[in-house]
């Protein structure tokens, strides 16, 4: 009987599956990774199934997969696309089929198929994935390897041959769910945010886990399915469609959705369908594939190759044992920086000599892991330390601090520069690299005076390169740096982000690229995003620091050096930079007075009672989120953790809270608002809905008034909570920024909720210059026609007018005449009137907040810093979009205002005329005025893939020059940890920044008569 074998070469496995004359699959060979080695793999999967049938009777061996087209060409066998064989294949096992959810290694598909009366079949239409790979195979993939010592515990060493049980492991975890947290999972960077911050926060593994799946289900369903109507039957395919929390994330949506046997192996049994079918044949030799010389190794850019000659790397992490004191305990404080992936401790003696240390990762488990650390330095050093003070870094610091009492809870930049200047006092620069952040630090005098962090990238960071050296299969310790050094023609790689990086590597090894090449290229890849990424265009001085995880490897160091053509100093003890320079702050703090001694006990610290209890979050009445809060219990005390807003994450702060200006905006923006649909109205009037996101949380006074005035009654849709953002992004049908994604949820919101919907297209808004065009992005002018199509709104239940809000009020009445419902369209006079009203209630909001504004500036000392923060009005007055930027700053003591309580408009933008953006001008005359003002210090609010930010940030740093400024960058995660590091990060820098300039005046004023 003739056998046709298909083998799919995907980028993450290796498939093969052999079928008879009648198309019956008679074997599928088991699953199998191939870590970056697909050549090797496939010679040992092809060889071991042929072996099993007579040669004479294997009729054709085909190929598909997105490493299978070169295997293919090598070895003169068919190829078939692998969109083709896998719906050939699906039609075949699952007859009947309509649609199909395709989710391999690195990809995912959205096939449709369609019948003609015959009953053959036709792809009606499909759809894929980008060159990001998040939501796919591999996405879980890396989230599973991430958690896999949070579930095993500290002495689990993550083995490749274990994936397969760190996965049925994982799954299993995840089926023991309570309920699924909210996990963002449009990049893999969000939801490694958003999961270390539920860990950090105490939310439990399986409940993480679950919320995992439901998200990556739930961006499937935004990008891939795009509005589109799926009809049943629908199938599930690929490697994760064994994943039984996979199937029920998209079970939520497809309640019919069925997985077909053999689902990881469809495209292999399609490209032997495809190729009977076709009625080819053929024979090969899989050695071929096991024989590298054969292999034809395409041209790559290649870099240098790495080595280290002027660098200062100390390979040595121990310390010297601590002398006997006869009895006589010897005073000492603790700095513990717990971190994403890691914890660390320093003790230190009032000398500040490092007594002890430790570094072990954090497991998702910081409280516990913190207990672990304190009882193994017990049994170290029991009755040789008395114990004065404690202070805490890194991203758990709160919880952490929380739990051991701390005396003082610090940010990881000001901490790491501490602990850096103590080391060597003449640095000027300072890289750190850490698991999920990257940082650079500039310090003048052994200071920190400007500072960056990665925004929401992970690009360039530990976990990074930890990722991307599994797939590999090379360990990150040790053989990592000596495969990098030892290559000899190292590739010079793209800057990419953690995922497309991934593609690359998979694209450069399936073109013949060697494994120790593509290992070294990573070096320059992890340098080159960090240099580009995160420094930009600051300075770089002539004595780096380098610190961090991957500062222990020689590679990463040469490839620094390398590139910047200077020496890096790579300290000993680096790994415990930042714990070491809290603990030098606590005894600094101490030495002061600043603090004073209180009874401590590392032992009862470590044996310290642990509990908690799990309640709703009802803090703000007007809210709807519903958040699920961890109430614990250490020891006596009580420490409230948990929530999307970041209401418990700010907590600690030497300074007085400050006035919310962000809250006073809003009261006055809701007082107006009220206003202007008071007394205007029949109580039967038609209902307009008016969505409160994109430009009506700047002009819905505007919008109101108008409204009201041509007699609707105003509905407006409640604040952003989860549900409004779930709605939004489930009901997608393209790939948007944050905020455009939102608006689709507040009028989904709204269609049961009104008779209309008041969806303008609003071109542009008033500019200061003629010269201005003052246009709102094409996203925010487009809006009405997006959501219409998502939502298959009817074109008569929406009052969508043309607006040009610059052109005046005789042209928006013309516009919004025409745009009324023929049975509800008043008289011209009528509409006329209701747009001067409307012009007259926006101008009196503005003027109202303005005037807040100039009383706030009239009044501020010239000492004081004030932060201005700019950016478009529906990232500022939104607390979901801005994760509650102005409250977290009031509660530490920053006093901070939004730019529209500022009059820009008299300055001028002489760098930058003619500026395209109406919003993008009044963000940048606000860097030029906070530039100009020595107590302002800029910070810009800003959406991951805004097309207008990507270049106005750069304008902004351009304008800002050497003053230290904040760029914020959120999207779809919840967590507002890594903004809350960067604000009391950016305070202290204001501060240091303020103290120099006071400094520098000083000679003036005594010089003057």
């Amino acid at each position: 009987m003739p056998y046709d074998i298909g083998v799919d070469v995907g980028a993450v496995s290796v498939n093969c599956a052999v079928l008879d004359a009648d198309g019956h699959v008679v074997h599928e060979a088991p699953y199998v990774r191939h870590f970056g080695q697909a050549s090797r793999v496939a010679h040992s999967v092809i060889s071991q199934t042929m072996s099993l049938f007579d040669r004479g009777d294997i009729r054709s061996v085909s190929f598909t997969g997105s490493r299978g087209e070169r295997m293919a060409r090598r070895l003169g066998a068919p190829h078939e696309v692998e969109t083709i064989a896998q719906a050939t294949a699906a039609v075949h096992m699952a007859p009947g089929v309509r649609s199909i959810i395709a989710i391999g290694g690195q990809d995912a598909a959205l096939l449709q198929i369609d019948y003609d009366a015959s009953g053959a079949w036709r792809l009606e239409s499909f759809a894929m994935n980008g060159p990001c790979a998040s939501g796919t195979g591999s996405f879980i993939d890396q989230q599973a390897e991430r958690l896999a010592l949070s579930m095993y515990g500290g002495a689990f060493r993550m083995d490749q041959d274990k994936l397969d049980q760190v996965l049925a492991d994982f799954v299993a975890l995840g089926e023991q769910s309570a309920y699924p947290a909210h996990v963002a999972c449009r990049c893999t960077v969000f939801t490694k945010s958003d999961m270390i911050h539920l860990q950090n926060k105490g939310e439990t593994l399986p409940n993480i886990i679950a919320g995992l799946h439901h998200g990556t289900a739930a961006n499937f369903i935004s990008t891939m399915l795009a509005g589109r109507t799926l009809h049943d039957p629908v199938i599930f395919i690929g490697g994760p469609a064994g994943n039984s929390l996979m199937r029920k994330a998209f079970r939520r949506y497809f309640p019919g959705l069925a997985t077909p046997p053999h689902h990881a192996s469809l495209g292999a049994v399609g490209a032997a369908l495809c190729t009977r079918l076709a009625g080819r044949a053929n024979t090969l030799d899989p050695a071929v594939l096991a024989d590298n010389r054969t292999a034809p190794e395409e041209e790559f850019a290649r870099a240098p190759r790495l080595a280290l000659s002027r660098s200062h790397f100390d390979a040595d992490t121990t310390l010297p044992e601590i002398p006997d004191t006869q009895g006589d305990p010897i005073p000492a404080w603790l700095g513990v920086d717990i971190g994403s992936t890691s914890t660390k401790y320093a003790l230190v003696d009032a000398g500040g000599r490092l007594l002890h240390k430790n570094y072990v990762p954090t497991r998702g488990k910081p409280i516990e892991v913190v207990r672990e650390l304190l009882s193994g330095l017990t049994a170290a050093l029991a009755g040789r330390i008395a114990l004065v003070g404690v202070a805490t870094t890194g991203s758990g610091r709160n919880v952490a601090g929380d739990f051991l009492d701390a005396d003082l809870i610090v940010d990881e930049i000001t901490a790491h520069a501490r602990g850096a200047v103590a080391i060597d006092p003449g640095i000027d620069t300072i890289f750190e690299i850490g698991g999920q952040d990257s940082k650079y630090i500039a310090i003048e005098n052994g200071r920190p005076t400007d500072f960056v962090m990665n925004k929401i990238c992970a690009a360039g960071t530990g976990s990074f390169l930890h990722e991307l050296a599994n797939k590999l299969g090379i360990n990150i310790v040790g053989e990592f740096q000596d495969v990098a050094l030892g290559a000899k023609n190292p590739v010079a790689l793209a800057e990419r982000c953690t995922v497309f990086m991934e593609s690359d590597l998979a694209a450069h090894a399936q073109k013949g690229a060697a494994r120790d090449d593509l290992i070294a290229g990573l070096c320059y890849a992890i340098v080159h995003n960090y240099l580009h990424r995160v420094v930009e265009n600051r300075h770089v001085g002539k004595r780096i620091m380098f610190l961090g995880g991957p500062s222990l490897n020689k590679g990463i160091v040469a490839a620094f050096e390398n590139v910047l053509d200077r020496p890096i100093l790579a300290p000993k003890n680096r790994e415990v930079m930042g714990a070491y320079g809290v603990s030098l702050m606590v005894r600094d703090a101490f030495l002061r007075g600043e603090k004073k001694t209180r009874p401590r006990d590392i032992g009862e610290l470590a044996a310290t009672e642990v509990g908690f209890k799990e309640t709703i979050c009802r803090a703000d009445p007007a809210c709807g989120n519903e958040c699920k809060l961890k109430v614990y219990r250490f020891g006596g005390r009580k420490s409230v953790w948990g929530g999307d807003c970041g209401r418990y994450e700010a907590r600690v702060s030497d300074l007085p809270a400050e006035t919310d200006y962000f809250a006073l905006r809003d009261d006055i923006f809701r007082r107006h608002l009220q206003a202007a649909g008071n007394g205007h109205t029949r109580p039967n009037a038609p209902a307009v809905g008016l969505p409160m996101a994109l430009h009506s949380l700047e002009w819905a006074v505007f919008w109101t008034t108008l409204l009201t005035r041509l007699g609707y009654r105003v509905a407006p849709s409640a604040k952003t909570s989860r549900t409004t953002v779930t709605a939004g992004v489930e009901s997608m049908t393209a790939e948007t920024c944050f905020p455009v994604k939102v608006f689709h949820g507040h009028v989904k919101g709204l269609l049961d909720a009104a008779d209309f919907l008041f969806l303008p297209t609003v071109v542009n808004i008033p500019s200061p210059a003629a010269e201005e065009k003052g246009l709102f992005c094409p996203m925010v002018q487009s809006s009405r026609y997006l959501v219409a199509a998502a939502l298959d709104i009817p074109p008569e239940r929406i009052i969508g007018p043309t607006l040009l809000l610059a052109n005046g009020p005789k042209a928006l009445a013309h516009a919004v005449g025409s745009a009324l419902p023929s049975g509800h369209r008043p008289t011209a006079a009528t509409i006329h009137g209701a747009v001067r009203a409307a012009f007259a209630a926006q101008n009196a909001f503005q003027a109202d907040l303005r005037q807040v504004g100039r009383s706030l500036l009239d009044l501020l000392p010239e000492d004081e810093p004030l932060w201005i923060v700019s950016g478009r009005p529906y990232n500022l007055h939104d607390e979901r979009l801005s994760l509650g930027l102005g409250r977290l700053a009031a509660r530490l003591g920053i006093k901070t205002v939004p730019l529209d309580l500022l009059d820009v408009s008299a300055t001028p933008l002489h760098r930058f005329p003619r500026m395209y953006w109406g919003l993008g001008s009044r963000i940048l005359r606000a860097a030029a005025a906070t530039a100009e003002t020595r107590n302002r210090f800029g910070v810009h609010l800003g959406n991951f893939s805004c097309g207008p930010d990507s270049f106005l940030e750069h304008f902004y740093s351009h304008i800002m020059g050497d003053k230290p400024y904040l760029l914020l960058e959120l999207d779809e995660h919840s967590a507002a940890a890594g903004m809350i590091t960067r604000m009391e990060a950016f305070a202290n820098v204001v501060r240091e920044n303020m103290r120099l300039s006071a400094m520098s005046d000083k000679p003036r004023r005594e010089a003057a008569p």
